[in-house]
């Protein structure tokens, strides 16, 4: 998968996190708390873990969310510095998540689904970004140096001339 893929694929992740964020903040403040999908929101939305110094985790995560997409809109994506931040966002918001996925499933014996898919999105957001960062940008293919684009190597597969019949 090239990096630009890769980077598609972090945006979609991270607008899933960002719905399951509002969700949450919204049913926090508007609802106090109480979700109206299942009887495990609530019970993580009211318990002890639903803020950190008065702070609802979920804005944490909808603040979490914003930086990392601005981080993947904004910012040049072939600076390593850039790469690099999208690894501590991810990797703090995995920490984090997974902290909270404990307390939901092990401590309140609990399962709110937005707190999932929000955990799901930065375990993913996490993987994608340290991929990223380990394999670097593409770099741009120059004629005769023996890279191809991804998608010619796909048309090569699927077409039906010999493999040799091509220039």
């Amino acid at each position: 998968m090239t990096d630009r893929r890769l980077r598609l694929l972090q945006i979609v992740l991270a607008l899933i996190g960002l719905g399951a964020a509002i969700y949450l903040t919204y049913s926090k403040y508007a609802h106090d708390g109480v979700c109206g999908v299942s009887a495990g929101c609530t019970i993580v939305q009211n318990s002890p873990w639903s803020e950190l110094y008065g702070i609802p985790v979920s804005v944490l995560g909808l603040v979490g969310y914003v930086g990392i997409l601005g981080a993947l809109l904004l910012a040049p994506q072939r600076n390593d510095l850039v790469r690099l931040a999208l690894v501590v966002m991810s990797g703090v918001g995995f920490l984090f998540s997974m902290f909270l996925m404990y307390r939901a499933y092990i401590t309140l014996e609990a399962f709110c689904p937005f707190c999932t898919t929000s955990a799901v999105m930065m375990t993913l957001l996490a993987i994608t970004s340290v991929t990223r960062f380990v394999r670097g940008p593409d770099r741009p293919a120059t004629a005769g140096d023996g890279l191809d684009d991804e998608d010619e190597d796909d048309d090569l597969l699927t077409s039906d001339e010999p493999q040799g019949a091509r220039a």
